[in-house]
């Protein structure tokens, strides 16, 4: 539970997976509206601010914690902007808070565009992940498995600047630095795959990730043609930005997988139902013979430290 007389804000660094949010927290607990009110509304009574400062360069959190539910419920700052009076009160269902508790995440249509949020306190990272996306009325990424690009933030973060952005200014020396640095990144990881013609060139394909593993050559095709293709990019005066960016976010989320699914290799118990997708993680692993060329580990990191780079690369060049 939350105590009386907290300040706010409090403001801190989130880092998870190579992303850094810095996010300002604004919170109070959520209570029934009282005697008067409907029996399904709750509400935070904002107390202590006199007005809402959204985080410039961060994400911004307006939050209730329901000790009743043990969800969170999150709120647009962004329409509550301005001075707010005395002591006012933000509203949401508990029919949103209990489908919050029992789905992992639920949305309440306040109407006019604006969309509240339910939150069990696992999908709260997440959350400030797809902030935007929440209050759009898009619970989609909030709600993705593991596996899906959107639960990693990594590649998320790289889709949603490359996607967001209003255009790019390329002329910093920060900015070429980072090129240097992505190339460095890319030529290393093209080595590491590099099977001396026992596999046909490349074929860019990348714009919808692989589902379950079936065939490892063909992952392998497709990290191999995203990598060409951010080298192909970047090494044009004018490169296609939007294009690097979808080629990154592909690679980061390999990277992801691959890191996913070497673990599960000595998880596997069902051998009649799983050894199909055994067999594709021993090859992606290499322990199949010829598949992978160098250690799975060292494959996985240049696949991270390739997205890392592109993500710094997207954050300095990118105008909103």
């Amino acid at each position: 539970m939350l105590t009386e007389g907290n300040t706010h804000p409090a403001r801190f660094i989130m880092s998870r997976d190579g992303v850094n949010h810095v996010v300002k927290l604004y919170v109070w607990n959520l209570s029934h509206g009282g005697k008067s009110r409907s029996q399904d509304e709750y509400r935070i009574q904002v107390t202590g601010i006199e007005a809402f400062e959204p985080e410039q360069n961060g994400r911004t959190l307006l939050l209730g914690w329901s000790e009743d539910f043990k969800v969170f419920a999150g709120f647009d700052v962004q329409r509550r902007l301005g001075t707010l009076g005395a002591s006012p009160s933000i509203q949401i269902t508990a029919k949103t808070l209990k489908t919050g508790l029992e789905n992992g995440a639920s949305l309440q249509d306040k109407t006019k565009d604006e969309f509240a949020a339910a939150l069990q306190p696992e999908r709260l990272g997440r959350y400030v992940q797809h902030l935007s996306a929440a209050h759009r009325g898009d619970l989609d990424p909030v709600l993705a498995p593991e596996g899906n690009p959107a639960s990693d933030p990594l590649a998320s973060e790289i889709t949603r600047i490359g996607s967001e952005a209003e255009g790019f200014d390329l002329t910093s020396d920060r900015a070429a630095d980072l090129r240097a640095e992505i190339l460095a990144g890319v030529a290393d990881l093209l080595a590491g795959f590099d099977l001396d013609g026992q596999r046909a060139p490349a074929q860019i394909g990348h714009n919808r990730p692989p589902g379950p593993v079936e065939d490892p050559e063909d992952v392998l095709t497709e990290v191999e043609a995203a990598a060409r293709t951010i080298k192909e990019e970047l090494e044009t005066d004018e490169p296609d930005v939007r294009q690097v960016a979808e080629s990154g976010s592909f690679l980061a989320w390999m990277g992801r997988m691959l890191f996913v699914m070497k673990k599960e290799v000595g998880h596997i118990v069902d051998k009649g139902k799983d050894i199909a997708r055994e067999h594709a993680v021993k090859a992606i692993v290499g322990t199949a013979g010829t598949t992978a060329v160098v250690n799975t580990g060292e494959i996985i990191d240049m696949l991270r430290r390739v997205g890392v780079a592109i993500l710094q690369w997207l954050q300095q060049i990118s105008i909103f």
